[in-house]
């Protein structure tokens, strides 16, 4: 064989390997932004407290039907150790979606600013503390394990005991972490459809910019860091808007 035909077959087989790995890194990628929906949500939080899928279930609703009652009212609700949502302060506006040259701005009208602790297990630039940890402290309603023991007696026909409750948001916190830290999104939506029922988590980068502080009009920079970023789900916007 010509030392033209080795080198030619040399050229085709690493060309061979090499289209290999890149299909092998896009359907990594494609896994990692893969979405947790809210009956994976549930079996996770099931498997991880020691209860029963209703029971995980009952404690997720209590969660989210109280949040949502608070937005409704137009007050903040903070789950303890989590993080606190509050009504977008936005005036209309028009807007472009920055993945598409043509689309409208992906804007919720709830707002979500992560208590300190998750900030600390997502290992995120928690930016001011203080801030954060009044808004998770001071909010309106302020839901704990207490307050969903009560939330799915009223609810339903079984309440929770005070201890089923925190072990069961303890549960939710932990899976929403893990899930986050892999960049996948989680979904707490409809059965169907991720962008129905109460909303969706996922990881953002926030590249570094160059504002205004609003006490003295003074520019400063930001660094780039990574932020949650809740959208809310269709239920939950047309409930606050």
């Amino acid at each position: 064989m010509s030392q033209n035909e080795l080198s030619r077959r040399t050229v085709l087989r690493r060309g061979v390997i090499l289209s290999t790995s890149l299909g092998l890194g896009v359907v990594t990628m494609t896994a990692q932004t893969a979405a947790m929906n809210k009956a994976e949500l549930i079996e996770a939080m099931a498997s991880e407290s020691g209860l029963s899928k209703a029971d995980a279930k009952r404690a997720l609703d209590g969660f989210t039907h109280a949040t949502t009652k608070a937005l409704e009212k137009g007050d903040s609700a903070a789950l303890v150790g989590f993080g606190s949502f509050s009504i977008s302060k936005r005036s209309a506006r028009t807007g472009r979606n920055p993945r598409s040259e043509n689309g409208p701005v992906d804007d919720s009208p709830v707002t979500f600013d992560v208590c300190p602790e998750f900030a600390a297990a997502l290992d995120l630039n928690p930016g001011k503390g203080d801030e954060a940890s009044a808004k998770c402290r001071d909010a309106d309603v302020v839901i704990d394990a207490k307050y969903i023991a009560s939330e799915t007696g009223r609810n339903s026909h079984k309440e929770l005991s005070e201890d089923d409750a925190k072990r069961a948001l303890e549960a939710f916190i932990n899976t929403t972490t893990k899930a986050l830290k892999k960049g996948d999104r989680l979904s707490v939506g409809g059965k169907e459809d991720e962008n129905e029922g109460f909303g969706t988590f996922s990881i953002s980068k926030r590249s570094a910019r160059t504002g205004r502080n609003p006490q003295t009009g003074k520019e400063i920079q930001t660094s780039a860091k990574n932020v949650v970023k809740f959208k809310a789900g269709a239920e939950l916007s047309k409930t606050v808007n």
